[in-house]
Parts: C-alpha cells; sequence; structure tokens
C-alpha cells in the first residue's frame, strides 16, 4: 500500500513537472492531436495507395498544410504587398470626400441631421491612420504567432500521424476501461471532428466561392475576395460583414449605390443566412450519414453551436476544440448510461 501512494505521488509530481515542461507547447499538441483523430482516415486511405507509412503521413500533413495554412499566408502577402503600394496623400483626398458625401446624404434625413454630422467631424484621417496602424501591429504580431504554432502543430501531427496506431494501442493498455468504451470514445471524437472539419471546409469554399462570383461582376479581385470571406465567415455572427461592408462603401464612394444594396442584400441574404444556416446545417447531416461509414447519433445542431462556443473561447482554433470537448462529453455520458447506471 505503501508503494503505491510513493509511486501515485512521484507520478504526480513528475506528471507536473513534464506540464511545466511543456507548458509552451501544449496547445499546439493538443491541436495537432485533435487534427490526427479527425484526419487519420485521410492517412490511412492514402497509405492504402503509397504502402509506406511515413510516406502516407508526409501526403496527409502536406494536404492539410496546403488548405489551412496557404490561403491565410495568401491573405497576409497580398495584405502586405497592398499596404506598400498605399498613396496616403491620395488616401486622405479620398477620405475627406467620402466624409463630405456622408454628410451630405445624412443631412438629407431629418432623423439624423442634429446627430451623424457631430460624430463624423470627430473622425478624422489621422485618428483613422492610428487606429489603422494598431489593427496591422495586432495583425501582424498574431499572424508571426499563427506562423509559428502552426509549424509546430505540423511537425507534432506528422508525429501524431506517424506513432498513431502504436499510440492508441498504449493508451487502451494503461487507461482503467474496457477496450469497447476506448473505442466508443475515439468513435464519437473522431466522427464529430471528420465532420466538422469536412462540414467547415465545404461552407468556407461555397461562401467565399459565392461572394467572389458576385464581386467579379463589379470589378474587383474575386480570387483574393473569395478567399478573405472565405477565411471570415468562420467567424461568429460578424464574419462576412468585415468583408461585404467595406466592399459596399467602396461602390458607395463610386457611385455605384445599386451594385452596393445588391452585394449588400446578397451577402447578408443568400450568404450570410441561407448558405451560413440553413445549407451548412443540411451538409453536416449529409456528411454525418453519406460520408462516416457509422453515423454518430448527434444532433447537427450541437455541432453547429460547439463551433460558435469554441471559437468564442478558444479562437480560431476551437473550430476543433469545441466539437471534440462537446463529443467527449457525450460519448462518457453514453457509457455512463449504459455501463454504470444500468448495471445499478
Amino acid at each position: 500500500m505503501q508503494n503505491k501512494i510513493f509511486f501515485a505521488i512521484s507520478f504526480s509530481l513528475i506528471f507536473l513537472a513534464m506540464v511545466i515542461l511543456y507548458k509552451a507547447y501544449l496547445f499546439d499538441m493538443l491541436i495537432a492531436f485533435l487534427l490526427c483523430v479527425g484526419s487519420f482516415w485521410l492517412k490511412d486511405f492514402i497509405q492504402k495507395i503509397v504502402k509506406y507509412n511515413i510516406l502516407a503521413c508526409f501526403i496527409s500533413v502536406l494536404l492539410l498544410s496546403v488548405m489551412v495554412f496557404v490561403p491565410v499566408a495568401f491573405v497576409l502577402y497580398q495584405a502586405f504587398i497592398s499596404l506598400r503600394k498605399i498613396n496616403w496623400t491620395q488616401a486622405k483626398g479620398i477620405f475627406d470626400e467620402f466624409r463630405e458625401m456622408a454628410l451630405d446624404f445624412i443631412g438629407s434625413i431629418p432623423l439624423l441631421e442634429g446627430y451623424m454630422p457631430t460624430f463624423l467631424n470627430e473622425i478624422s484621417f489621422n485618428s483613422l491612420y492610428t487606429y489603422l496602424f494598431k489593427i496591422t501591429t495586432f495583425v501582424g504580431e498574431n499572424s508571426l504567432r499563427f506562423i509559428i504554432d502552426g509549424s509546430f502543430i505540423i511537425i507534432f501531427l506528422f508525429i501524431f500521424l506517424y506513432f498513431g496506431n502504436r499510440l492508441y494501442a498504449y493508451v487502451c493498455r494503461i487507461l482503467p476501461f474496457s477496450n469497447h468504451q476506448i473505442d466508443q470514445v475515439a468513435l464519437e471524437l473522431s466522427g464529430t471532428i471528420r465532420i466538422v472539419f469536412l462540414a467547415t471546409l465545404i461552407n468556407v469554399i461555397l461562401q467565399g466561392s459565392a461572394f467572389g462570383i458576385i464581386t467579379h461582376f463589379f470589378g474587383f479581385d474575386p480570387v483574393l475576395l473569395g478567399i478573405i470571406f472565405g477565411i471570415c465567415s468562420m467567424i461568429p455572427i460578424i464574419g462576412g460583414v468585415i468583408v461585404w461592408l467595406p466592399v459596399c462603401a467602396v461602390l458607395i464612394y463610386q457611385g455605384d449605390i445599386k451594385g452596393a444594396i445588391i452585394i449588400a442584400v446578397y451577402s447578408a441574404v443568400f450568404i450570410g443566412f441561407i448558405i451560413d444556416n440553413i445549407i451548412k446545417t443540411w451538409i453536416i447531416n449529409i456528411v454525418n450519414h453519406k460520408i462516416l461509414q457509422k453515423p454518430l447519433k448527434v444532433n447537427e445542431i450541437i455541432i453547429f453551436f460547439s463551433i460558435l462556443a469554441g471559437i468564442g473561447s478558444f479562437g480560431f482554433w476551437g473550430i476543433i476544440i469545441g466539437p471534440a470537448i462537446s463529443a467527449l462529453f457525450i460519448a462518457m455520458a453514453r457509457i455512463y448510461e449504459s455501463d454504470f447506471l444500468r448495471r445499478e
């Protein structure tokens, strides 16, 4: 008995030391582990073709990296190039002209005439430039952090994929659960992440393509705006507004008020409501029942809200963490109901 107590204390202290030692990498390891759980089917599929485990892991990591990191890197590169080309003197003239247009428009509305002009006069180009500089600095710092985290996630993902089968067998041996219980939790977790990954990817492609098509008819760069809109679509509530609102402002400045109204209604109703709310839920249902070999007994609305909650709590990677936590909770609740509650 004393040996067990001593071992438990020693193991707890060593485990705490390991957590402190790898504290800076724990979040990256968690994301890589969840990506491994959700994409292990892809590695198995590729390995059936190429035969070699290490080559299948490399191709899987390469495909996932291209889908996740390349679009973000493309947008950051284009943003950097665009900032270097800005003529700030001309930009100040455009800002002053746009503010005068806004004052004239508001002046024609009696209800806003006494309030908005004062608000617009308080906004200067210098304050806007300072705010833009702060945003650029913030985006630059977070972009660098995203690249560093992404690099470590790629490395850990390759390791988890390569040693996946051995790690799973080892976990099955050391955990005080039956193989049936572990398999049930693994099935719920991997299935949920796979649903989220495929549904999110399809949703991003649909929204980005839809916005790119509509902006093409008004003379904008459809590829760049489509990618930006697709990335921003993962942000809850305000996602697409970040993109289509400035586009509408540019059209209004150019005098194309009709075009601005068309893009606003198209983006808010068709993309923001129909695709993001109705079609996305339908996609989750299709992936669950048509792509998974064994459909999960989970409501699509739960997955949808777990994505929103995950993004709100953990940021970008909450897309994976939120559904994973919900899947673990559901799996543990079902195990308790089937293996413990009924037995009692």
